[in-house]
């Protein structure tokens, strides 16, 4: 990184050095190197320093929903456990109150998790939670994941707890979704396998108190829209998640958007292309708008995000186009030129590689599958006793 300022600084200064050897101290400067200064002024303060990563990450999740989300309320005992059977579904567990342990099954350390911490677990891996981290005394597991699955509201909560206990150390929210408008392997392969976000260490914050308490009102009630408004709760968790984990000291994750984010020079060029992507970038602008020279950002780029900077850009718009073309409210071509393609065929061939089929094909499956979600589709919850 300090490479990369030091080229940034020698690349500014040197444009300023070379004005001001033009307008001797004193002497009035040109119209003409009055224009290029107001020019050089307009670049830069556009390239450097506008764009935040929290900016990025807006545009990288603008048209990620969450769908058919599912919820269950567990309670576990000192020694109980509840098994989450690895489904490649994304999972998250919210304790809302006492304190469970996260097994991630991947042979690290169990993880304490307080009223109000997260674990989120993005690609559905299998993984456990504890009523303590001693695993060898702990009773059977109780798999999570088919009462999930049951549909309509049952009687209460799946209990962890030995037979004729009721001390209860611990009890969460725990549920799955499905992300719409992006696709997984992008999505998730910028996460660590599972996280944990601390959100009770000063308290439980008051906007999942909020959150919460609106959640409750949501499924306690069978009105009009519920699916849809408890959707949009879920994105919220979600966009939490992912902020908070962002800004956390340490956070760290294998190659993907998240570390580009967390790259200043990168998040700026990854915002400059989620905001126009149909503007025809070359790699010399990409570099202008990231204030490096392009083998910095060739380099740096395909470090943190696994492929170069015109190869991000091109998948991105296929994916953009993809969520268009569902959505049925605009030809082909229209959608062709909206992600920076004039030709028709071009924007095909581009699309079939990328997706696996032509854009028709895409669109005719995805206007299938919205029409059997809607038909089939319902809000699941296990409430508590």
């Amino acid at each position: 990184m300090a490479a990369v300022q030091r080229l940034q600084s020698e690349r500014i200064a040197a444009p300023r050095a070379s004005f001001a050897k033009q307008a001797p101290p004193g002497k009035c400067q040109s119209w003409r190197t009055k224009a290029r200064l107001r020019t050089f002024a307009m670049i830069w303060g556009r390239s450097c320093g506008t764009i935040t990563p929290m900016d990025a990450l807006s545009h990288l999740l603008a048209d990620v929903r969450i769908r058919q989300a599912v919820f269950v309320r567990t309670r576990l005992g000192p020694t109980g456990q509840l098994r989450v059977s690895e489904a490649g579904q994304p999972s998250f567990h919210l304790v809302t109150q006492g304190r469970v342990w996260l097994d991630p099954m991947d042979g690290s350390a169990p993880v304490l998790l307080e009223a109000g911490d997260v674990a989120f677990i993005p690609r559905g891996s299998a993984h456990r939670l504890c009523g303590q981290d001693n695993l060898q005394q702990l009773m059977p597991p109780i798999d999570v994941r088919p009462h999930w699955q049951a549909h309509g509201v049952q009687a209460g909560p799946v209990d962890a707890m030995p037979p004729g206990s009721l001390e209860v150390v611990g009890r969460t929210l725990s549920g799955a979704f499905q992300i719409e408008g992006v696709t997984s392997a992008w999505l998730w392969g910028g996460l660590p396998p599972w996280l944990t976000l601390q959100w009770g260490a000063k308290g439980v914050p008051q906007w999942l108190m909020i959150g919460l308490t609106y959640l409750e009102q949501e499924l306690s009630r069978d009105r009009p829209a519920r699916q849809a408004i408890i959707d949009r709760l879920g994105d919220v968790l979600f966009i939490q998640s992912l902020r908070s984990y962002l800004v956390a000291d340490g956070a760290r994750g294998p190659s993907g958007w998240l570390m580009g984010l967390k790259d200043s020079m990168v998040s700026r060029v990854l915002g400059a292309m989620h905001r126009h992507p149909a503007h025809p970038w070359t790699l010399a602008e990409l570099a202008s708008e990231g204030c490096v020279s392009r083998t910095v950002l060739a380099e740096r780029f395909s470090q943190l995000l696994g492929v170069p900077p015109l190869t991000y850009l091109t998948s991105h718009r296929m994916h953009l186009a993809a969520r268009r073309l569902r959505d049925g409210r605009q030809g082909v071509a229209e959608v062709a030129q909206q992600v920076g393609y004039q030709s028709s065929a071009a924007f095909a061939q581009a699309f079939k590689r990328e997706m696996g089929c032509s854009p028709r094909d895409w669109r005719a499956k995805a206007q299938a599958e919205v029409g059997e979600g809607q038909g089939s589709s319902s809000t699941r919850m296990i409430t508590s006793s």
